[in-house]
């Protein structure tokens, strides 16, 4: 139902009353920050986090402005603090369910079990968590990450109680929370968040898939990306058939006489995000980037989110024709994964801007961007398919890890960029060759 058709907005609670028998001022502050933490779930859950406003806020929880203003810097704060308090409250319910008795798959199977069953019940709180906060851009990479920290725990817990011997590294673990977390999102942006607890069994025995030992195949596989590629430089791949980098100024002599005004304003729309953030792209700030008039703006885009959007797609077009042909060099061989595993890390190891704009800014622009990055994800799963993938990787897996998997990948890359830097991501390529082959390998 599009925002504009919902019906005007009501107050959640009614204000409280004064006299004798009000509450104590330190229990007025906790209610009201509570409200209008709940009123910051119902006004995300109809307008997104961009269409919310402070007036709405208020209105909903019953307070002043200045009341809020007493909680929270901004609307951005008290979405943050709204995150973290639905974290909180997942977290301290999930674990509980994990600390019941039974061995390490039981206990693991009860609390995704408690999870999902939150999501469905709760879908607006769990759109905020899932959804909602990849819409701040790089504001909410940090809660994010604090907020898997339990999740992650109880992952490494359960594979240092079972019998396997094989160790299972971080980053996998990461993988794998970020991959159910992929599933609940794509489930919720859908409207089928009551599918959620039917997936339970799956994750649980995919992420379980991981204790395996490796086949000799995945082990060649992850020698390959461990490897440089041959000279097919990544970085020249990424500046198109000029040969301009996209740090270059659009506004450049040289971009001017090789660069046509439309692919200005993409990078330079690319450029205004990375270095100042989604909330400064302004059709100014683009015109100005690339050395043309707003008049030539629009004979090219709608508006900024549309030129931002162009130049997402033509980075994306970019690294899947990199990644795919590394792939396609291997024919048939397992050492294909490896190979494009490389390639990706490579492209944008090479590439910061490419990789701030795809791994953290990009988001900020709402649904439309939500859904072009959703089918990118989609496009390197297909790299997974049957017919795609070698035949030493014969397995059959369920079409949701198509969906969890390239969503582990994506966070892994996001968490390395994050702690480590672009630059180191050829380093994590064998690691995600663990991620994307392991669920396959049989042998």
């Amino acid at each position: 139902m599009a925002a504009s058709s919902l019906p005007p907005s009501k107050p959640l609670f009614p204000r409280l009353k004064g006299g004798p028998h009000r509450m104590p001022p330190e229990q007025v502050a906790q209610h009201q920050k509570a409200r209008l933490e709940l009123a910051m779930v119902e006004a995300v859950a109809r307008h997104g986090f961009e269409g919310t406003t402070i007036k709405e806020l208020v209105g909903l929880a019953g307070v002043s402005k200045s009341t809020f203003y007493q909680h929270f810097e901004g609307k951005e704060d008290c979405f943050l603090a709204t995150f973290d308090e639905v974290i909180r409250q997942v977290t301290e319910q999930v674990s509980a369910a994990y600390r019941q008795p039974g061995d390490f798959r039981e206990r693991l199977l009860a609390a995704l079990a408690t999870f999902m069953d939150l999501a469905k019940e709760e879908p607006g709180a769990a759109r905020l968590a899932a959804v909602d906060s990849l819409t701040l851009g790089s504001a909410g990479v940090a809660h994010r990450e604090r907020g898997t920290q339990a999740f992650e725990a109880m992952i490494r817990q359960s594979f240092d109680h079972s019998p396997s011997p094989v160790e299972v590294s971080d980053t996998v673990v990461r993988a794998i929370v970020a991959g159910v977390r992929g599933s609940v999102y794509r489930r919720l942006r859908a409207g089928r968040a009551d599918e959620l607890p039917g997936l339970t069994e799956t994750l649980v025995d995919w992420a379980l898939s991981y204790q395996r030992p490796p086949s000799a195949a995945l082990q060649r596989t992850m020698e390959v990306a461990r490897r440089p590629l041959p000279p097919r430089d990544a970085a020249a791949a990424g500046e198109g058939e000029k040969g301009i980098p996209w740090e270059e100024s659009p506004a450049s002599p040289r971009s001017r006489r090789e660069l046509g005004q439309r692919e200005r304003m993409i990078r330079a729309a690319a450029q205004v995000v990375v270095k100042e953030g989604y909330a400064a792209l302004s059709i100014p700030a683009i015109s100005a980037t690339a050395g043309v008039s707003n008049a030539t703006f629009y004979e090219h885009f709608e508006d900024t989110r549309d030129a931002l959007l162009a130049a997402f797609d033509e980075i994306a077009t970019g690294v899947l024709s990199f990644v795919g042909a590394a792939f396609a060099a291997e024919g048939s061989r397992p050492e294909a994964i490896g190979a494009g595993a490389r390639a990706l890390t490579e492209y944008f190891a090479a590439h910061e801007l490419f990789a701030r704009l795809s791994f953290f800014e990009l988001p900020a622009a709402g649904p439309i961007a939500l859904d072009q990055a959703d089918r990118v994800l989609d496009s390197f799963g297909a790299f997974l398919r049957p017919g795609t993938i070698p035949p030493a990787f014969a397995g059959s897996v369920p079409e949701e890890l198509m969906i969890a998997i390239p969503s582990g990948i994506w966070a892994t890359i996001q968490h390395e960029i994050v702690s480590v830097g672009h630059r180191s991501l050829p380093d994590l390529a064998p690691e995600i060759v663990r991620v994307a082959a392991s669920p396959f390998d049989v042998a």
